[in-house]
């Protein structure tokens, strides 16, 4: 006899899946507040540092229990290298911006990501883009281009620092799509820690500032919203198809806007809203379109 207890199922399992996605997109700009509370008292390298190595401590951990040793054995390891470079010199930067700049700015910057990826996945990873997300891409970059107005809130150069950082992002999200084969979601999270902490670790001494007493709880929440984002964005794609899920990944503008007023008392500017706006709109439609394609079976549009 027919039944819809799979489709049921599989409907729980997808609100289950969003409500985690967005439950990670909420603890990610929490976590970015929480180093911006440390008022750029530490090294961006030194927040960085800390973040991966904890970050790699765990999830190696995680990665032995769940896949065993020969997991931990990393492959391609000049991509892997390559890959750990743009998210360290990414996540630095980022962490350097939003010293001088409003969070949620700061955050939406980093949302030109997916288009650097759509703009170049033609030429690194031969796919094809149609008329309408060649569309969007210029139209995301026209909204960076109004975040970008003449009168800035903050420190002109944390704007061109938060574009950088969201350039190496995006090439880190190709590099992504080029190793996805190669190993678990949680595996690659834990490789991209290990060779960032390592890679960082040089220049650590020279930046090193012993933690005051008085920012322990903030760098321990800091690391724990870190973690739990990470481990609440992993678990997401485990209950949902990610072409589903990830749109949803854009809420953390919402998140970062809140926390950057409840904070700090800043608030993006109408125009400055206006580019935030356009930038996530044409994200969200691309990221709309690549799931209609996939699912669809039709390639890239």
């Amino acid at each position: 006899m027919p039944t819809d207890t799979p489709v049921i199922t599989q409907g729980r399992n997808l609100i289950l899946g969003i409500g985690l996605m967005v439950l990670s997109v909420f603890l990610f700009p929490l976590k970015d507040a929480f180093v911006k509370l440390l008022d750029g008292q530490y090294s961006a390298i030194q927040i960085v540092w800390t973040q991966f190595a904890v970050t790699a401590v765990v999830f190696f951990a995680v990665v032995l229990a769940r896949e065993g040793k020969g997991a931990l054995l990393i492959r391609a390891p000049a991509l892997q290298i390559l890959r750990a470079l743009f998210v360290t010199t990414g996540m630095g930067t980022f962490y350097w911006a939003i010293a001088l700049i409003p969070l949620a700015e700061a955050t939406a910057m980093q949302f030109i990501a997916p288009l650097v990826v759509t703009a170049l996945s033609p030429f690194l990873l031969g796919e094809k883009v149609g008329v309408r997300r060649w569309l969007s891409v210029i139209a995301g970059f026209a909204g960076v281009l109004i975040v970008f107005q003449p009168q800035f809130g903050g420190e002109r150069e944390g704007y061109f620092i938060a574009l950088l950082s969201g350039l190496c992002i995006g090439f880190f999200f190709i590099l992504n799509r080029k190793l996805a084969s190669r190993a678990s979601p949680i595996a690659s999270i834990a490789y991209s820690a290990f060779l960032g902490a390592i890679m960082v670790s040089p220049l650590v001494p020279s930046v090193w500032i012993t933690p005051r007493a008085e920012d322990l709880w903030v760098i321990a929440g800091f690391l724990t919203f870190a973690l739990t984002g990470q481990a609440a964005m992993f678990s997401a794609f485990h209950f949902g198809e990610a072409t589903l899920i990830s749109p949803f990944h854009y809420v953390q503008i919402v998140g970062a806007t809140l926390f950057g007023y409840l904070f700090f008392s800043q608030f993006p500017e109408p125009a400055r809203l206006s580019g935030i706006a356009i930038i996530i709109a044409s994200g969200i439609y691309i990221a709309v379109r690549e799931a209609g394609n996939s699912r669809a079976g039709l390639g890239r549009q």
